[in-house]
């Protein structure tokens, strides 16, 4: 006997449902009443499915780049510094966005999973073929050796003084073989009930491989693009903010000032307790207005430096670069090729397809709903789309109107100036003056940022990142 191939069978035993195995043996003939069935499968030699796992998946196609490539110093000084550019973001996302990262990750984590479990299910279903043969060759050792055995027995002499002794033995290794049979038995059908599933996992992990790295491909792609989108978004809060506190902050003296002035002209007689008062409040709602911001700000600032990958720590390093309209992208706006695109590559629009329910109709019927959901479908992207474009056009108009606001505020900041040097205007009078111009310039950067804003919208749902209900 094979004691190294038994005791592989008695490992391979344990690690088995005997359960399943005992429902499948009840279903086999029992080995005296006929002959056991040779199992069926194909050359031991044939392990061309085995040998995928030696092949590189990224010969025929190179999805998600599972090991970081190499990167040149020059690429890695810009995205590996704590200058924040809404024009080089997007390295930075790349590599150390904890979000995307993660994304990407997952995703990798799927393509290989199903290359390796095809590999790994194509090295199990040899090893289940090989195993069911060499259980099949010991089930037909230990078949032979009780028949050898049972023709011992009957050939006893009676009439030997040790016949009872020799008997019993015999009948002992028989029981003995007849018990290592069926537990072989057991396993030789677990086996081969599992070299039908590990069948059935590697069809599923054929389909995993040659359509699942591609769907990864693409999840990814678009998770890059909607994350950078967000993180964007989050940046253009946070400078418009900045921007806020810092006129919020001018006011906030500026009122203190007036406050100052208002107090002394009311000792000097010139003023009411209330014009005091008044300019009090005026004071303190600036300051709470003031403060409150500036704690917004330093959340949304740690909200980008953590989506950006940068340590909470070294949030004060960060520099962060004023962005500018980006007047050339708006004048080469093909609007009828970018409204096309955006639902063309939208994922609610590719996601339609002709469902079960309509492959039991008619086949015109059923293609006729089908387009009728595509037609439905890309309307309301259009209408969507169409928005975003006007409220584009509407945002360039007031930013327009906003460039001649900033001409309007650097004369009144120089004018205002001159009165209050040649004594035409009062102290307090010229820090109202001040105060009335700091709004304007406010408006001027909002309209800024409302346009910067606008044409991200417009430049994200052209690409078919436009999100309907």
């Amino acid at each position: 006997m094979n004691y190294k191939v038994l005791r592989k069978i008695i490992v391979l035993s344990l690690t088995m449902t005997l359960s399943l195995g005992s429902i499948l043996y009840a279903r086999k003939p029992d080995p005296f009443e006929g002959e056991v069935d040779a199992p069926v499968a194909e050359e031991k030699n044939n392990i061309s499915e085995a040998t995928i796992i030696h092949k590189d998946p990224y010969e025929e196609y190179n999805p998600l780049n599972p090991v970081k490539p190499g990167i040149n110093k020059e690429e890695y000084d810009s995205v590996d510094n704590f200058i924040v550019d809404l024009n080089t973001i997007e390295s930075r996302i790349k590599y150390f966005s904890p979000t995307y990262t993660n994304i990407k990750a997952g995703a990798e984590s799927s393509y290989w999973m199903s290359f390796y479990a095809r590999g790994g299910n194509d090295t199990l279903l040899y090893d289940y073929r090989q195993y069911t043969e060499e259980i099949y060759d010991l089930m037909t050792t230990f078949n032979d050796t009780i028949k050898s055995l049972t023709y011992q027995r009957n050939i006893l002499d009676k009439t030997d003084p040790d016949y009872k002794k020799k008997y019993d033995t015999l009948t002992a290794q028989i029981n003995a073989y007849k018990n290592m049979y069926s537990t072989t038995k057991i396993t030789y059908n677990t086996t081969n009930s599992s070299i039908n599933s590990t069948k059935r996992m590697l069809g599923l992990n054929n389909v995993l491989y040659n359509i699942g790295n591609i769907d990864n491909n693409n999840k990814v792609a678009f998770a890059r693009r909607s994350v950078t989108k967000a993180i964007k978004s989050v940046v253009l809060t946070y400078l418009q903010l900045s921007e806020y506190a810092e006129i919020l902050e001018k006011q906030t003296n500026l009122y203190y000032d007036m406050y100052l002035l208002k107090k002394k002209n009311y000792e000097l007689g010139l003023a009411t307790a209330i014009d005091v008062s008044t300019s009090m409040d005026q004071y303190e709602n600036a300051k709470n207005s003031f403060k409150a911001t500036e704690t917004t700000l330093k959340n949304v600032k740690e909200q980008v430096a953590i989506n950006l990958g940068y340590k909470v720590s070294d949030i004060d390093k960060l520099v962060f670069v004023e962005p500018e309209v980006d007047l050339s992208y708006i004048s080469s706006i093909n609007f009828e090729d970018d409204k096309t695109r955006a639902y063309t590559s939208n994922s609610t629009y590719n996601a339609i397809k002709i469902s079960d329910r309509d492959k039991r109709l008619p086949q015109s019927t059923g293609e006729e709903l089908f387009h009728k959901r595509q037609e439905y479908t890309s309307n309301v992207i259009i209408a969507e789309f169409e928005n975003m474009y006007n409220d584009l056009l509407s945002k360039k108009l007031s930013y327009d109107s906003s460039l001649y606001l900033k001409e309007i505020c650097e004369i009144n900041d120089a004018a205002n100036k001159r009165k209050f040097d040649s004594n035409l205007v009062s102290e307090l009078e010229y820090k109202g003056l001040e105060l009335q111009n700091l709004s304007n310039k406010l408006q001027v950067k909002v309209a800024k940022y409302n346009l910067i804003n606008a044409t991200n919208a417009y430049y994200y749902a052209a690409l078919g990142d436009i999100t309907i209900s």
